[in-house]
């Protein structure tokens, strides 16, 4: 299982490499300094929750967002340390095997019977439809700021 506070910083340090920023640029947005930054990118500070709605903020990202950034990257480790590798290609990982409890089973029963590939397919583009609807709100929130 991977470790919430290196995850933490693997995330901070991938959205601020990717605006571009560098750790004393952070630090001043965030009001923190270079050192503590990158102390919490090395995963050897575990920020407050204050410190992250700061850092989220210097990043234009709701907290929500960071959390969400985070917790994709540690299902995303739970799965490959599992043996779930190489993926979709779009950075989820291989997906877990998919059981069905729906018209397979009576009440209470367990099902192991697992979902039909356009059932799988089905939910696979219902998630990606909510996860865009997600990203769009947060994108129409930040360009109203």
């Amino acid at each position: 299982m991977a470790d919430l506070q290196e995850t933490l910083g693997k995330v901070i340090r991938r959205a601020r490499q990717q605006r571009r920023l560098t750790m004393r640029e952070l630090g001043e947005r965030a009001g923190l300094s270079e050192i503590y930054v990158g102390e919490i990118e090395r995963g050897q500070k575990y920020p407050s929750a204050r410190v992250l709605e700061s850092v989220a903020a210097a990043l234009d990202l709701e907290v929500a967002e960071l959390l969400e950034l985070v917790a994709t990257e540690l299902r995303e480790a739970s799965a490959a340390a599992r043996g779930g590798t190489g993926g979709l290609g779009f950075g989820f990982g291989r997906p877990e095997p998919v059981r069905s409890s729906i018209g397979t089973q009576e009440k209470g029963a367990a099902s192991s019977e697992p979902l039909a590939a356009q059932q799988v397919l089905t939910m696979a583009s219902f998630s990606s439809l909510l996860l865009a609807g997600r990203l769009g709100e947060a994108a129409i929130r930040r360009s109203r700021r």
